[in-house]
């Protein structure tokens, strides 16, 4: 304790005070639909659709780019022929029932795609009605989570008679050819597949080096996304929802729906921008005694596991951001504003945004909000809400894993309840003696 810096709490030194407790603050919840979730440069590329009793017909499709890895020009021979074109595709993320067989629908895109647009989960691409190639499989990531698409051969003549000119080996070439692909699903699909979005396709264009070759070779393109520089990284995610005949059917962007419209519910969806507003109205109360200061703020929130089903789980990890009346997300530099851990160590600054993991002991997520809450009592801070939203992983920061392709990776989703447990704020706190 005695290495700990000293830090300014409002009051005269000397002065008596006194250490309360209090799990009584009001916290109010309601649930907000994003106006807009940015999709651009995914982690993750989504395909599919399920239905869900409560947050709607979720249906997912993916467009992007595809690019040439190589860094020197490959030489076909001119005896060279062309013997096919496959897409390759590795997944590892299924949200949905995965039991019956998938459908997948591999499009040629029609319309430039640009890394300097920003795309969001409602934006559109045009692409040709009929596919370059179809797949019918079983969503298995743990047992092969491999895909293989044989494509048009008119497609794939057309890259190789390009492609059989070193000089026209390059990206741009390629888009001026192929605009990009687009990854459709089934209209019968239940689950929702996540393909990695850097090395997890790649389009093999199969030549021979001559007409008797028995021998294949190929040439490599690839997507090459989630990365923060480059410039051939172009590509986003549709995903968009049916909520007809949900308790969400009339949600509005930013306008908040109150627990208790929803039946003491609210819910949380990732790519679709599903967040449960929190709200702390009555904090200045804690100084209605004198001058007041937090020493510790504790936020849980315990998911109601009865809307779980198998494959629909909730959410391995969630973050609060931070927003004011408007129900927009707070930024700063382009990035989503997360809510700081607690001050830590000697340099009295915060340390990494908050990623917390539901716990499976406790059955709960727990934020620890010391910093932040006294940061509004103080008055430093002036917006006392929150917005709860999923996330995939607990390494974030701006200059690691970039925020806003954090939030719109999954479709994974929650429900909270207003039951007592629920969502519960423990706050100690000292205020000086008049």
């Amino acid at each position: 304790m005695a290495c700990d810096p000293p830090r300014d709490i409002s009051l005269t030194p000397l002065t008596p005070v006194g250490t309360f407790y209090t799990d009584t603050l009001t916290v109010r919840t309601s649930t907000v639909l994003a106006d807009s979730v940015r999709t651009s440069n995914p982690d993750i590329l989504l395909m599919g659709k399920y239905k869900d009793p409560l947050f709607g017909e979720i249906t997912a499709s993916s467009h992007f780019w595809v690019n040439t890895p190589a860094t020197t020009a490959v030489e076909f021979g001119t005896t060279a022929r062309y013997d096919s074109l496959v897409l390759l595709m590795g997944y590892s993320y299924t949200y949905g029932d995965t039991i019956p067989t998938q459908k997948l629908a591999v499009h040629r895109i029609t319309e430039d795609l640009s890394r300097t647009t920003t795309y969001y989960n409602t934006s559109k691409v045009a692409y040709a009605a009929t596919p370059l190639g179809e797949k019918t499989f079983l969503a298995r990531p743990s047992t092969t989570g491999t895909m293989r698409v044989r494509l048009s051969d008119n497609l794939g003549s057309e890259l190789f008679t390009l492609l059989s000119t070193p000089a026209n080996q390059t990206n741009d070439k390629i888009h001026s050819v192929l605009k990009g692909l687009a990854l459709v699903p089934g209209e019968d699909n239940t689950a929702i597949i996540g393909i990695p979005g850097s090395n997890g396709v790649l389009l093999q264009l199969y030549y021979r080096s001559s007409p008797t070759d028995t021998v294949t070779k190929a040439y490599s393109l690839g997507a090459h996304l989630n990365l923060n520089t480059g410039p051939y990284r172009a590509g986003f995610n549709r995903v968009i929802a049916d909520r007809t005949g949900t308790p969400l059917e009339d949600i509005k962007p930013l306008q908040p729906i109150p627990a208790s419209a929803t039946n003491g519910y609210t819910y949380v969806q990732d790519a679709l921008g599903v967040m449960t507003r929190i709200e702390i109205p009555y904090l200045n109360r804690l100084r209605a005694n004198g001058p007041a200061a937090i020493n510790r703020a504790q936020l849980t929130i315990r998911p109601d596991l009865s809307f779980n089903q198998p494959g629909i789980t909730i959410p391995p990890f969630l973050v609060l951001l931070e927003t004011d009346s408007t129900n927009l997300i707070k930024r700063n530099a382009g990035y989503e504003l997360i809510v700081n851990s607690d001050v830590s160590g000697h340099s009295n600054t915060p340390i990494d945004p908050q990623v917390q993991p539901y716990n499976p002991l406790t059955k709960d997520y727990t934020f620890f909000l010391t910093t932040q809450l006294q940061a509004i009592l103080s008055g430093r801070k002036t917006n006392n809400s929150f917005l709860l939203t999923p996330i995939y992983t607990n390494t974030l920061g701006q200059t690691g894993t970039r925020f806003e392709s954090q939030l719109n990776n999954r479709v994974n989703r929650l429900v909270v309840g207003t039951k007592p447990g629920d969502l519960k704020l423990i706050v100690f706190y000292t205020v000086a003696k008049e």
